[in-house]
């Protein structure tokens, strides 16, 4: 069988993107970036700091209850960079845990922060070669990856390979389906240092995914909390004193489910058909 042309394209970028992340420490502000990228940085950071660490942990939350008992089952950490915030929580839980990373330098900050042990397997490699990961999973979980492929039906088929029947993908990734947002990266990706893998969902991107898994739920996350996050960027005072109560009304019951392509983020709770 020929090679696939864009598998093969994403392979040659994702070397790329190793080489950017190992240079600039995960991205953050570096001299290796544009102005307009790293401006970007600080705009993010400094709209984080309107919701408080407590109430951004309630997307964790809600990956724990999809995740439930792990106990027996094999969990593939895909591209698990310097470690989520479920990375540990993971290993610790699971009967076998891979992380799998583009990165080497990474990968062994990951292993310093959650720990090594015969049940914990560090992988420097790119997922899109199918020799890297062994397959069989009961979880993948994907935490700000998908977006990371151009063409994300590749990365998703071979995702689904991987998983075992009824096995579980968990993932989590920026939207851009509202259209200020669409615009605002319109603009901003000429000039955007790590374009050649940023790809965030689109509506494309939401249907391609749910018609090769079985959704079990989904989480738009930063629908109203987005308010608390501009807020931020005009005056971190008042996006403080507004911002965990416009984030946690996204997780209101009667609203999870509504306005996600409102929201800047998206997560899946996706299931390989038995």
């Amino acid at each position: 069988m020929s090679e696939d042309p864009r598998r093969a394209r994403m392979l040659e970028t994702n070397q790329r993107q190793k080489a950017y992340y190992e240079e600039t420490s995960a991205g953050w502000i570096s001299p290796v970036n544009s102005f307009a990228t790293n401006l970007w940085s600080k705009l993010r950071h400094r709209a984080m700091v309107a919701v408080s660490d407590e109430q951004r942990g309630r997307v964790y939350e809600v990956h724990r209850g999809w995740l439930g008992d792990l106990g027996g089952k094999t969990v593939l950490d895909l591209g698990a960079g310097a470690g989520s915030p479920l990375s540990g929580w993971l290993a610790d839980r699971a009967a076998r845990y891979d992380a799998v990373e583009l990165s080497g330098m990474q990968l062994d900050i990951l292993k310093r922060n959650i720990g090594d042990g015969p049940t914990r397997h560090f992988i420097a490699g790119d997922f899109l070669d199918p020799g890297v990961t062994a397959g069989g999973y009961d979880v993948i979980y994907a935490h700000a990856v998908l977006h990371h492929f151009e063409y994300m039906d590749v990365v998703l088929d071979m995702a689904r390979e991987k998983l075992k029947p009824g096995g579980v993908m968990i993932t989590y990734d920026p939207l851009q389906t509202w259209l200020p947002i669409r615009l605002f990266r319109a603009l901003f990706r000429p000039f955007q240092t790590d374009a050649d893998w940023e790809f965030p969902l689109t509506a494309k991107g939401m249907r391609a995914i749910e018609s090769r898994f079985a959704v079990r739920d989904r989480l738009g996350v930063f629908n109203r909390g987005k308010w608390a996050l501009i807020l931020g960027v005009l005056s971190p005072r008042l996006g403080r004193r507004y911002g965990d109560a416009l984030f946690a009304a996204d997780f209101d019951g009667r609203g999870r489910h509504r306005r996600l392509k409102s929201s800047l983020h998206l997560s899946y709770c996706l299931e390989k058909p038995a």
